[in-house]
């Protein structure tokens, strides 16, 4: 599949289960890099909250998806989710303003390097494994690597879940399949339930998408 774009909330919604995942799930991902991001101050260093999003994203993935039977995986010094049945994993990167429009691409804000290029390279001729015992098959710098990509400026909020499939200068330059997460306006008009102080980590998504 080359250049796919699933933009449609239906769409998407196939895709990602396809995948063993969902929209509501991927949300939340978002909203907790999004508050990691906010929780930074004037005071903090200049890398804190490109660092603090991607940190409190790839948490709160993990929290969720590990209930779902995906494991944590940092092979290569890569923080994902893997996925074994499916041979793939999941990453979390801070993306430009490329990110969920149709006619551009995201690009991610700092620069990678060989290991990202790696899983994208990984991504273009993926591993066929033969039959091999299952300690052999949790070789996951094999795995087809997808990019929780997110852009967070200001009040504007958009994301998407994509597998890159070119990779140049440190930085992702195409993606054979694109699945819209969150446009802009869909989080202008989500709701956010008010917690107390000692609320756990739940966070119930409410999203209403055209």
């Amino acid at each position: 599949m080359d250049n796919a774009v699933y933009k449609e909330a239906w769409d998407a919604r196939w895709r990602l289960k396809e995948l063993g995942l969902t929209l509501e799930q991927l949300i939340e991902v978002v909203r907790a890099s999004v508050a990691g991001r906010g929780d930074c101050t004037d005071n903090d260093p200049p890398s804190a909250p490109g660092w603090s999003s991607w940190r409190y994203g790839i948490r709160r993935l993990r929290e969720i998806f590990r209930q779902e039977g995906w494991e944590k995986d940092d092979t290569g010094q890569l923080s994902t989710i893997a996925n074994h049945e499916r041979r793939i994993k999941v990453a979390v990167c801070n993306t430009d303003d490329g990110t969920a429009i149709e006619n551009r691409i995201p690009r991610n804000r700092s620069r990678k390097g060989v290991i990202s290029e790696r899983a994208t390279d990984r991504n273009v001729t993926p591993y066929i494994f033969p039959e091999m015992e299952e300690d052999a098959a949790r070789n996951t710098a094999d795995y087809v690597t997808w990019y929780l990509c997110i852009y967070n400026e200001d009040d504007c909020v958009r994301a998407e879940l994509s597998c890159p499939s070119a990779f140049e200068a440190g930085y992702f330059t195409r993606y054979s399949e694109r699945i819209f997460i969150l446009s802009e306006d869909d989080w202008k008009t989500m709701d956010f339930p008010q917690q107390d102080d000692n609320s756990g980590p739940d966070i119930e998504v409410s999203v209403r998408r055209k």
